[in-house]
């Protein structure tokens, strides 16, 4: 259970109510957050949507990566961030209120083409990718092994169409990181929750593991979670060709990226199964079975 605003530490939200006013009331995110608190916070000023953590947390990198990059991120993209506090061992920020309610990625809707056009519009401002101390796709992939441990760990647990591909899954993951490598910044976790539709306005949250790398990379996990929301491979593919970015990637680099992935989702299904990452594999699979038959 995440901390109420009453939790934090009494001298931090001294700092934060010098900086906003007094607060007189807090109002937790509609979907979750790896932060220890989250919520908007309502003053006479109007609101701020903070984010905290303990700066012992093993969580408290992507909290200071996002710091970091909220500095550089044009205000069409992403809510602003206006203040940065760290006191009495927590580390918060203060970002402006932006209105506006999760994306609907389900087929048909009309918030895909808004969507898309936001990927255009990251690309073309984020590159060349700001200067950040952040490891790149290629960099973060880099050395994974995760089919080569599947087959060799967890050989029951591999049904025969992949045993059929796993060479060829193997092959991927390690060209992997040579072929989404690139020079934009992406955001590499959009989901619905990640993006804020208001009217035609559409901005992008929770920048936590940005990355410099393919412009398309964006686009790809997109795909992922395209199917995750109920469309077939054809159909998100469909979506992902309306992407200018998406033309540029060569066949064989998609489905690597999409490998490695999947490769990732299930090894952690096999290793620490749940919910998130059992599903996570099965559209994974779901898109991999599509590309490579």
């Amino acid at each position: 259970m995440g901390y109420t605003w009453r939790d934090l530490p009494f001298e931090l939200r001294t700092i934060i109510e010098r900086r906003i006013g007094t607060v007189t009331g807090a109002e937790p995110p509609a979907a979750g957050t790896v932060s220890e608190f989250a919520g908007t916070l309502e003053t006479a000023g109007g609101q701020v949507f903070c984010k905290a953590i303990q700066e012992n947390s093993a969580k408290a990198w992507m909290h200071r990566l996002e710091s970091v990059v909220s500095t550089v991120l044009p205000p069409n993209i992403a809510p602003r961030m206006l203040w940065k506090v760290e006191s009495d061992g927590w580390l918060a920020i203060g970002f402006e209120h932006v209105p506006g309610r999760h994306a609907d990625l389900s087929p048909g809707s009309a918030d895909l083409p808004l969507i898309a056009g936001t990927l255009e519009t990251l690309a073309e401002t984020l590159t060349p990718a700001p200067p950040l101390r952040a490891f790149s796709l290629a960099e973060r992939w880099s050395g994974q092994d995760f089919w080569h441990r599947l087959g060799k760990q967890h050989h029951d647990r591999l049904d025969p169409w992949i045993m059929e591909r796993l060479d060829t899954l193997i092959l991927a993951e390690r060209e992997a990181p040579d072929l989404i490598d690139g020079k934009t910044l992406v955001h590499t976790d959009l989901t619905g929750p990640n993006l804020l539709v208001n009217g035609d306005d559409v901005r992008v949250i929770d920048w936590a593991f940005p990355a410099p790398g393919a412009a398309w990379a964006d686009t790809a996990y997109m795909v992922i979670r395209l199917i995750e929301a109920g469309h077939t491979p054809e159909g998100a593919e469909r979506w992902a060709d309306t992407v200018s970015m998406w033309s540029d990637a060569a066949e064989w680099s998609v489905t690597a990226f999409g490998a490695i992935l999947t490769g990732f989702w299930a090894l952690r299904a096999a290793e620490a199964p749940g919910q998130q990452s059992d599903a996570l594999r099965g559209h994974g699979l779901t898109w991999l079975r599509h590309r490579l038959g």
